[in-house]
């Protein structure tokens, strides 16, 4: 597993450096790769060797924030609130081999507010799929919106290639 920083600020699509570092780390056999400092959610894609076919590569090109202190505005016109927790479950078999048996995101979303001092607070918001985000998190309406907002937005982002990856490692 590689953590890595590395990409633009505040593009949710990797740029060029990102994709072929991505692919050289493939090549190397690495398994997993984690990557940070967009300050976005960014895709996530399972990638091939290119030495070898079988060989693949589950990459998250960025979590996104999980606290931030950048917020949606003007100045950042995207939602930099937004952010994931990740798992990737590894099975070992018998024969020693190690290898990627699933992966699952847990979307975040930062909520900013001040407080009854007027002091700034951060409370970061994990949304589970299939949560009662009212009652499980004594959350309001307009806030359960936010979060649904936040939670969509991260999935069209990384739904599709985390599929993809899921469907690869069950084989």
């Amino acid at each position: 597993v590689v953590f890595i920083h590395w990409g633009s600020d505040y593009n949710v699509v990797p740029n060029e450096s990102q994709k072929k570092i991505a692919q050289q780390l493939c090549d190397m056999g690495v398994d997993v790769i984690v990557g940070n400092h967009p300050n976005v959610a960014q895709p996530v894609e399972l990638l091939t060797s290119s030495s070898y076919e079988k060989a693949k590569t589950l990459c998250i090109y960025s979590t996104g924030n999980s606290l931030s202190k950048i917020y949606k505005s003007n100045s950042f016109p995207v939602h930099t609130e937004d952010g994931m927790l990740f798992r990737v479950t590894f099975a070992k078999y018998s024969n020693g081999a190690v290898l990627v048996e699933s992966a699952d995101v847990l979307p975040t979303w930062v909520r900013r507010y001040d407080d009854e001092q007027g002091i700034r607070k951060y409370q970061i918001m994990a949304m589970e799929a299939g949560t009662d985000w009212i009652s499980e998190m004594n959350l309001d309406e307009d806030l359960t919106a936010k979060c649904r907002e936040s939670f969509d937005r991260t999935m069209e982002i990384v739904g599709e290639g985390l599929e993809t990856a899921n469907a690869w490692f069950a084989q």
